[in-house]
């Protein structure tokens, strides 16, 4: 009967010592979204830096272009429910450099803050005016490469950073390892890990 009580005694302390811990336990805050670009060929890359940063502990996915539109919607039904992690980013190369901007005013436009926007050199058209609701927005670019602007109600900040002493082009920008360090490194130091 004492092994019995002694049993129960532990087995209840060792739940009251797992819930205390799980209480404690740093809650995943961040949303990491990294779109590849068309037909998801050439951006290795989105998917090389999306390892890296789970391998850091950061909540990443990457994505299929065109993807971001379902995502979106999901992001802004959970806000409507309070159950969205920040700080969101967004991150894009090529065609998927184009989408994020549309993927980030989609979200700022429900109301959704999105704390920072990394492009890729945005290919194909030009990107989208950037809207409200979108604090930071960085550009990691070649020379000929799309730009990203200001529209009606951004009040962030917007830099432009040329790339090409790296000695990368269009396809390869996201799979040379210097310009993943700076992406990987803006990213952890938004999220603070």
């Amino acid at each position: 009967m004492h092994f019995i009580k002694s049993t129960v005694k532990n087995t209840l302390l060792a739940a009251a010592f797992s819930i205390a811990t799980f209480s404690a336990s740093p809650v995943v805050a961040e949303e990491v979204y990294m779109i590849r670009g068309f037909m998801n060929v050439f951006s290795a890359g989105i998917n090389q830096m999306t390892s890296r940063l789970k391998r850091h502990g950061i909540r990443a996915i990457s994505l299929s272009n065109g993807d971001w539109r379902d995502l979106a919607q999901r992001i802004i039904r959970r806000h409507k429910r309070g159950g969205v992690s920040h700080p969101i980013i967004i991150v894009g190369h090529s065609l998927g450099g184009v989408e994020a901007p549309n993927f980030a005013n989609t979200l700022g436009r429900a109301g959704v803050k999105v704390s920072l926007v990394i492009g890729l050199d945005p290919g194909f058209s030009t990107p989208v005016r950037f809207g409200p609701n979108i604090s930071q927005v960085v550009n990691y670019k070649i020379p000929s490469g799309k730009h990203y602007r200001r529209g009606k109600g951004f009040t962030g900040s917007i830099r432009t950073i040329d790339v090409s002493r790296y000695g990368v082009d269009h396809v390869g920008i996201d799979k040379n390892r210097q310009v993943q360090s700076l992406v990987i490194s803006r990213i952890r130091s938004k999220v603070g890990k």
